[in-house]
């Protein structure tokens, strides 16, 4: 599993890196908003960890930012803002999921591998055939090894069953 972490505290994001890293987790540091949108744009993670309070900009207007450019890697916030306005303007702009400093690591643990679990109902984009598959191949891959569409379906193959 790969995380990005974007935290402009640098003992916290060590202790992050560290801990992820003991638990097999491949973590990615950024420590400013310009570096954590260059990196979330550019790498292919799992999750996205990120701090509200960032040089350059804010975690809010990253997540909204990469949201609005398509991306549908989950969002966990992890901040010391703990108000009930900001955990709801966090989730609003697009994040996942909301964690308020100080936190149990564990906790944090449990709430990363919960999301990297429902990545792939959040990206539904990864399970649709491309445009240039041929209808005949995509008999085949749904139906019966004679390419035979699901009886139940007659009119479009069947993703679903084990026909």
């Amino acid at each position: 599993m790969r995380v990005l972490i974007v935290e402009d505290d640098p003992n916290l994001a060590g202790l992050l890196r560290d801990g992820l890293r003991a638990q097999r987790i491949d973590p990615t540091l950024a420590a400013t908003f310009a570096e954590g949108r260059e990196r979330a744009q550019g790498g292919s993670f799992d999750v996205i960890i990120l701090d509200v309070r960032l040089p350059g900009g804010t975690g809010l207007e990253l997540c909204g930012e990469l949201r609005r450019g398509g991306s549908s890697t989950p969002v966990l916030m992890l901040t010391a803002l703990d108000a009930l306005d900001d955990r709801v303007r966090g989730l609003e702009v697009g994040a996942d999921d909301y964690l308020t400093k100080p936190f149990a690591f564990r906790e944090l643990l449990a709430r990363i591998k919960a999301l990297a679990r429902r990545r792939p109902a959040l990206s539904p984009a990864r399970y649709r055939v491309p445009r240039s598959t041929s209808r005949s191949a995509i008999r085949y891959r749904a139906g019966d090894r004679a390419g035979r569409s699901c009886s139940a379906r007659r009119s479009s193959p069947c993703w679903s069953c084990s026909c």
